[in-house]
């Protein structure tokens, strides 16, 4: 302590107090942490010598630094820098942050991780209250209590430690985990300090896990595409797919502003978790991690709050007295005409207790029997997501408010609410009232409470009224709970059938399902979910299975699975569930339905297979199998594999059985065998017989939804190789009236497809195999090519006035509305625009002809496809994110096709015109840099540097673009530039190069930092000058050509970076022409005022004295200006020296290339002027024999014609005797 000065206290906590202080004799601030040795156990001083360790040998800017530490007889004293404050501070007292100092945080965090993952160290409790605040607004990563330093031969623990509101997924579930846990942290961070709450937030620890397991984030309207992006990436639940390293450095949000700090070689750690494991290393980490995988399903997280509550409940209740509980129970007040609810179980005051310990648990961090520091206090702005949703007029209760203190139990009088929360604590499976939930089963009272509430309340939910929600949705979690966690199936099912489950559920999503009215309420999806979830609980119950003890327990199963069923395709189909939540959960109740039935002991499965024969039962059982399939795999492959299943369906199909309705169970049956093909990836036995009795129903069958089905069967039937006879002329009158009748979607086709998707995909199979050049030219003019692309603009919803006379979009309307993706799924518009691919790749003049026409419709779709609504739209359907670039990438193929054919002028013209009111340009862009992966853009960038080069208005587009998110855009286009595709990179200069020379200097400063990179050392610039591609080279001696033309900072760069010039000069020596004629143009430019440069370039005089004999006419030009311009440099010298003169006159005597002579004499004119020159002038004119090629006479006769070709001014002083020296400025070499 010798050492420091102890100023004032800043901070205490659990592990001790943190002081201000100052290094004796010096002015450096310092903050001492003082630890007390008193009370710790051996094993909390290992750890802190750990913690200690790992931060002395950690050296980055990000990252707090240690700079001393030391014991004395009672304290560890830790000594560190000072920091201005904490992150958290920020957030409470700010709330959030805007999004360009969220980014800046962002690359500070990344920078700093990536430090510790490449010394392969784990924090594992990132989270705001350990992030410090650094002078000149930059922050560092601090506490590393529970980090780890893995050896080489770890590759993931299990041990559970940091805070749980920003827990990863498999922490949580307490399976293995690596350091991709640390990132879902950062991403937890990024989201809470750009909207103010953390992405899963709940007031029970319980719920907590829930949501962070289950719950989709639900993201703001109000931050950009790119960040969400980014922390999609993070917030990933599956760790093998979260946004990781190497990939995670190089995302535009962040990529060009992460700090990397290289160390000199050490010790060898083991592969840095910043780099990808080898093959062999990725099999050991699995090995690894499924040896060490949990055995069990009890969370150690839940059973340490359990226990806590347990703990916390036993010491309240020796405090308090009988008396107490009977005072409480006379205070209590019951509404008339309803029974009172029992109190059974805990306690009021434990459950109140129990909300307390809960609350005061959310930001504590949870250690397996560890201690951690103590949590601060809960910003007052969080509400649970639920409440926040639906009853905005309504505020939870906040966090911290609900122990003991906060009320005085014994006194309040309980409302309805109060008493159904005590319910459902009463129902949680804690082990200090294990029996409560069956004891509520038994209790009359109880089971009547239920049916009542759900009448009375779900009455008032369908006429719209708010309060039957706030009053049926504690019921809903209450019976929910108690269908989960009650093991007595006989007294389960008994409450059932007197409470009126599941027909009063049922009944209640039935006619919620019917009411715009009660759909358009701002709490409808909250009610919507919750009541699912008692669904999905009841379908989970065990006591489905049990035909003997419930007697009618199977019946009564089969018809609410058949009530259920017949709604699913509504449920599936919500226009509202953009979080996918309301889908996941019907589809969970599938998921049990099919879970019954693939049970060895289950009766069900046999039973429904008997009765698919039966005339009025068939088609019921065929939708309860069809969607229970639909959800397992596993009863996919055991119906695959009985007989009777197979022949059932396969004699349906034929029509060798009477059925009720026959057209609707034909079309459950076709989409029931397309779903067995697809799933096992195979034919069933005897399936390869179906196909002329299928392919007969298809072109005969005047049902849209029979023609479907039929479609898309027979589409999985020729992947497989099933063979069957379509006549061309039937199969498009089929697919003709199929699509221009009305849909009628009754039946969620297979794998997530829509509606017309098996017909697009068969209309692409049969085009393929019987793709002759007279039938596609036969296929592009029928009437069905024309109902097609009709149809499809009515899927995009597109508006009229994208399909009406005028033919364009307005860019001013609103985003659209979503497309229906029951009709066609993104598989679907990747199959029609691959339709689109083959028949115009067999027709190329055709594709001109649809583009072209005046309002045509596929142009109008094909620019749709484009815009960033749209595939916001795309990106959030389901498997959208899957197609998205085949989407992308077909419509950039077809856009591609003017560029590569001899088309007319005036014809292109009109499509360049077309693509131009419609911001293609930009939109090409933004998809490149939002939505495609880095190996995807080519095309993209390929087309849109055809655009730009052609149109003017097109460049504009797509400089404001880069003006408009310059931090965004300039990111993505360094790392594409620097990607290892040579044809990406290439266009990306040329397109840059054709910016500079067109656009003025004010446009062309996000260039200059494009190849300056973010350190400004040039290190792009210097890649692409010796980049071991031609076109590459090229391309970069053109862009520098026009840059050097305006920017003083490039030829500052030139001078003053070690090795750049020399780069530029190499290129005169170049092997390929091309990059020859590019490096002439750009020197030659460098020479123009060279100014201080001027000097340096000395060193090419040789060279381009050289060139001036080169076999491309464009080098000549090029080097004679540039050495014209060297003579105002004070370079005569090394210009005589090399006959510079001399050369230049024999050029502007005897090069066949007007131009060249032009530029020559050009230079002659130029250097004249120099006085060291100008001397040699009269020699080099007069020196010569009469009779030479270049006498004097001779000379002048050449002169004279060329001034008798209009250039008078140019050649006019080399007039020996006739005319003075003049004096004129350096030429200006232009391309």
């Amino acid at each position: 302590m010798e050492k420091y000065h102890v100023l004032e206290m800043i901070g205490e906590g659990s592990f001790g107090r943190v002081y201000k202080g100052r290094r004796k004799y010096s002015a450096q601030v310092v903050a001492l942490k003082f630890i007390p040795k008193l009370g710790r156990s051996e094993k909390e001083l290992r750890n802190l010598q750990r913690e200690i360790e790992i931060m002395r040998g950690l050296r980055h800017p990000n990252i707090v630094h240690m700079l001393d530490s030391f014991e004395t007889d009672k304290e560890v004293v830790v000594v560190t820098d000072y920091a201005e404050g904490e992150l958290f501070q920020i957030l409470e007292d700010d709330g959030k942050l805007p999004e360009d100092q969220v980014q800046a945080i962002a690359a500070q965090l990344v920078s700093a991780l990536y430090y510790l993952h490449s010394h392969r160290i784990l924090h594992r409790d990132m989270k705001p209250q350990n992030i410090l605040l650094a002078k000149g607004g930059g922050i560092k990563l601090c506490d590393f209590g529970f980090a780890r330093a893995m050896s080489t031969n770890t590759m993931v623990l299990t041990s559970i430690k940091g805070t749980p509101l920003y827990m990863s997924p498999e922490l949580v579930e307490e399976r293995p985990y690596d350091h991709t846990a640390d990132l879902w942290s950062v991403g937890c961070i990024l989201y809470e300090l750009a909207v103010g709450t953390p992405p899963f937030y709940a007031t029970s620890i319980f719920q907590l896990v829930s949501l962070i397991l289950k719950d989709p984030v639900r993201w703001p309207s109000t931050i950009s595409p790119c960040f969400k992006n980014f922390l999609q990436g993070l917030l990933t639940k599956d760790p093998r797919q979260r946004l990781s390293w190497p990939d995670l450095l190089h995302h535009p949000f962040i990529a060009g502003h992460v700090t990397i700090i290289t160390e000199p070689a050490g010790p060898d750690l083991g592969t840095p978790f910043t780099s990808r494991l080898p093959p062999e290393l990725q099999v050991l980490k699995d090995e690894q991690a499924h040896r060490l995988a949990p055995k069990g399903n009890q969370s150690r997280i839940l059973t340490q709050a359990y226990k806590r509550m347990a703990e916390e409940a036993m010491k309240k209740k020796h405090q308090n007295t009988g008396p107490a509980l009977e005072q409480e129970d006379k205070t209590s007040k019951v509404a008339p005409g309803t029974a009172p609810l029992p109190r059974l179980g805990a306690t009021p005051q434990e459950s109140s207790l129990l909300a307390g310990i809960l609350a005061s648990g959310m930001k504590s961090s949870w250690v397996e029997s560890e201690t951690g520091e103590a949590p601060p206090a809960p910003r007052e702005n969080w509400t649970t997501p639920d409440c926040g949703q639906a009853f905005p007029e309504e505020r939870p209760e906040v966090l911290g408010q609900r122990g003991t203190d906060a009320v005085d139990l014994e006194n309040e009088e309980p409302d309805s609410d109060n008493e159904w929360q005590h319910l459902l604590e009463t129902t949680e499976s804690v082990p200090i009232q294990l029996k409560a939930p069956l004891t509520l089963l038994c209790n009359p009272d109880f089971c009547q409470r239920i049916q009542s509430q759900l009448h009375e309340a779900g009455g008032q939910i369908l006429k719209g009224i708010l309060e039957g929600a706030s009053h049926i949705l504690p019921a809903f979690r209450v019976l929910s709970s108690l269908l989960s966690s009650c093991s007595d199936s006989v007294a389960l099912y008994s409450f059932c059938r007197e409470a009126g489950l599941p027909g009063l559920p049922l009944s209640l999503l039935r006619h919620s399902q019917e009411s715009n009215s009660l759909q358009q309420q701002s709490w409808y999806g909250t009610f919507l979910r919750d009541l699912m979830a008692v669904i999905q609980a009841y379908f989970a119950c065990t006591f489905n299975l049990e035909r003997s003890q419930t007697g009618d327990s199977l019946q009564v199963f089969q018809e609410a699975a058949n009530l259920f069923l017949d709604l699913l395709g509504k449920l599936l189909a919500q226009p509202d569930d953009s979080e996918q939540t309301l889908r996941r959960d019907s589809l969970m109740v599938c998921w049990h339905l099919a879970n019954q039935l693939t049970e060895d002991s289950s009766q069900l499965r046999p039973s429904l297979i008997s009765g698919l024969q039966h005339p009025i039962l068939c088609l019921h059982l065929l939708k309860v199998l069809y969607s229970c399939c639909l959800v397992s795999e596993r009863l996919c492959r055991l119906l695959g594999q009985e007989p009777l299943a197979l022949e059932s369906l396969f004699v349906l199909v034929q029509g060798k059985v009477k059925v009720v309705d026959w057209e609707e169970s034909t079309e459950v049956t076709l989409y029931f065998l397309s779903l067995l093909v697809f799933r096992l990836q195979n034919l069933p036995c005897g399936m390869e017989k179906l196909g002329s009795d299928v392919a007969t129903l298809f072109t005969h069958s005047h049902v849209v939804s029979l023609v479907s089905a039929a479609a898309c069967l027979l589409g999985q039937l020729g992947q497989q190789g099933v063979t069957f006879d379509l006549q061309p002329m039937e199969w498009m009158a089929a697919a003709t009236h199929a699509l221009s009748a009305p849909a009628e979607v009754r039946l969620t086709p297979p794998g997530s497809c829509g509606f017309y998707d098996g017909l697009l995909i068969l209309l692409l199979q049969l085009l393929t195999e019987q793709g002759k050049a007279g039938l596609i030219r036969d296929v592009a003019s029928s009437e069905m090519w024309t109902v097609l692309w009709h149809r499809f603009s009515m899927v995009l919803r597109l508006p009229k006035e994208a399909s009406a006379q005028e033919g364009e979009l307005l860019l001013s309307n609103p985003p659209s509305p979503e497309p229906d993706w029951t009709l066609i799924s993104p598989q679907g518009m990747a199959a029609l625009l691959s339709l689109a691919m083959a028949t115009f790749t067999q027709e190329p003049q055709l594709c001109l002809s649809c583009l072209s026409q005046h309002g045509s419709i596929l142009m109008s779709i094909l620019k749709h496809l484009l815009c960033p609504s749209f595939l916001n739209q795309l990106r959030h359907a389901p498997h959208g994110s899957e197609f998205l670039p085949v989407v992308v990438l077909s419509v950039c193929q077809l856009l591609c096709f003017p560029f590569a054919l001899d088309v007319d002028a005036d014809l292109l013209i009109d499509i360049l015109a077309d693509l131009r009111d419609s911001e293609v340009a930009a939109h090409l862009l933004q998809v490149c840099c939002y939505h495609l992966p880095l190996t995807q853009v080519e095309l993209p960038i390929s087309l849109l540097t055809r655009l730009a080069l052609t149109d003017p208005t097109s460049l504009n587009q797509f400089v404001n673009t880069v003006a408009a998110s310059p931090r965004t855009i300039v990111s993505f286009l360094s790392v594409a530039l620097l990607s290892d595709q040579p044809l990406l990179t290439s266009d990306l200069l040329s397109l840059l190069a054709h910016t500079a020379r067109v656009l003025s200097p004010s446009y062309l400063s996000f260039i200059q930092e494009l190849l300056a990179g973010s350190d400004e050392s040039y290190r792009p610039l210097r890649s692409f000058l010796g980049h071991p591609e031609n076109s590459v080279r090229a391309h970069t001696y053109r862009l520098l050509g026009h840059l050097l033309q305006h920017s003083m900072a490039l030829r500052g760069a030139l001078q003053s970076q070690s090795g750049l010039l020399s780069l530029l000069l190499l290129g005169l020596g170049d092997k390929d022409p091309v990059v020859r004629c590019s490096a002439s143009f750009a020197v030659g430019n460098a020479t123009y005022q060279a100014g201080p440069l001027g000097p340096a370039l000395a060193v090419a005089v040789p060279s381009m004295t050289q060139l001036l004999g080169d076999p491309q006419a464009g080098i000549r030009r090029n080097v004679a200006s540039a050495l014209g311009n060297l003579g105002p440099e004070g370079l005569e010298e090394e210009l005589l020296q090399c006959q510079v003169p001399q050369r230049l006159l024999e050029m502007a005597c005897g090069d066949p290339q007007p131009n060249v002579k032009e530029a020559a004499l050009i230079a002659l004119r130029s250097l004249q002027q120099e006085p060291g020159i100008h001397q040699v002038y009269p020699t080099v004119l007069m020196n010569h024999d009469d009779q030479g090629p270049y006498s004097s006479q001779h000379l002048s006769e050449i002169i004279c014609k060329e001034l008798e070709s209009g250039h008078p001014e140019t050649y006019a002083v080399f007039l020996p005797g006739t005319v003075s020296w003049s004096e004129f400025s350096n030429y200006h070499l232009q391309p």
